[in-house]
């Protein structure tokens, strides 16, 4: 993008949405009770601009089956418990205040890996305050197969099920994990709201967990998100990545498809490694400044750290 910086602030710091983030799986790997000791410090969240952030409910492979629905349970109430400064983002006033700034940091609910949904229901995850669902994590359940699956089959009649009652209740459904059987199944026949809440790109990483040009367009053609994560794995294939790796690959995500649908997906929380120049949100305004340094207009940016993020689930969440 070669536009003017409009006189952006190089200094400034830009509202942020981040798509994906593994705040409960971050408590569930410390001892202490809270996040303030954790990648997700008050201050740190501050100091990046942070007034949104999606908070993944991850419901690891081992716990599918009857079981699960006791798991998905017992994360929840621990979210609610150890996470209760961040508050929980039901309606669109609540988002509203959250990315006014005068309030805290506010929260939506993400399940990653909804095999739990067969015994805890639709109509629970939406009790549960649950937006956005994602069927798979890496491996193989009873609604479809995750994007580590050898030789992966499309989705199952179960899965058909649950998406046609979440469809019903317009919830959200994150791709991020799928294998690619499954994503051109949900691609091609779910009409609802589609998003990768946190991914690279294969053509710069051909790991499969990547979505490739062809997904790329499918997706946002749907009108759908995509949220890049910093996860040095899914950016470089490697233990390292850096902020002018995820700038370049931010960077062709917008020469090719435009601004609307991009956003962050940092997967903060969910990855181990080191992404360096952006180890955490605190210095997201380096992101926010070298796209302005490579002409981004103020408008592109600010949409890219979080105002497309914003819309779109303005667009899904009740009013009031």
């Amino acid at each position: 993008m070669t536009t003017s910086s409009s006189g952006a602030d190089p200094h400034a710091v830009w509202p942020v949405f981040d798509g994906h983030v593994d705040l409960v799986y971050a408590l569930q790997r410390q001892t202490s009770p809270g996040y303030a000791t954790t990648v997700f410090a008050p201050q740190r969240l501050a100091a990046g601009g942070v007034r949104v952030l999606t908070s993944a409910l991850y419901c690891a492979d081992s716990c599918n089956g009857p079981s699960a629905a006791a798991h998905l349970e017992a994360l929840i109430a621990a979210e609610a418990q150890r996470l209760d400064g961040l508050p929980l983002i039901l309606t669109r006033a609540h988002l509203a205040r959250s990315w006014s700034g005068g309030a805290p940091p506010g929260r939506l609910r993400l399940l990653e890996n909804a095999d739990a949904l067969l015994e805890f229901g639709v109509a629970g995850a939406c009790a549960a305050g649950i937006i956005t669902v994602g069927l798979t994590h890496a491996g193989r359940n009873r609604l479809a197969d995750g994007n580590a699956v050898t030789a992966p089959g499309g989705l199952t009649a179960a899965g058909w099920r649950l998406l046609t009652e979440l469809r019903a209740e317009g919830r959200v459904i994150d791709v991020a994990h799928l294998a690619s059987p499954g994503f051109w199944e949900v691609v091609r026949d779910y009409p609802g709201l589609l998003v990768s809440s946190h991914t690279g790109l294969r053509r710069f990483c051909g790991r499969p967990r990547n979505l490739d040009d062809d997904q790329l367009a499918a997706l946002l053609d749907h009108g759908g998100m995509v949220g890049l994560a910093f996860a040095p794995e899914l950016l470089a294939g490697s233990g390292v990545a850096d902020l002018e790796g995820v700038f370049c690959q931010l960077d062709w995500l917008v020469q090719r498809y435009g601004a609307e649908g991009v956003g962050l997906g940092s997967d903060f929380g969910g990855f181990d490694g080191v992404c360096r120049g952006l180890e955490d949100h605190a210095r997201l305004p380096a992101l926010a400044a070298r796209l302005q340094q490579a002409g981004y207009p103020a408008a592109a940016i600010a949409g890219i750290m979080g105002d497309n993020w914003r819309r779109f689930y303005a667009a899904v969440l009740p009013p009031e």
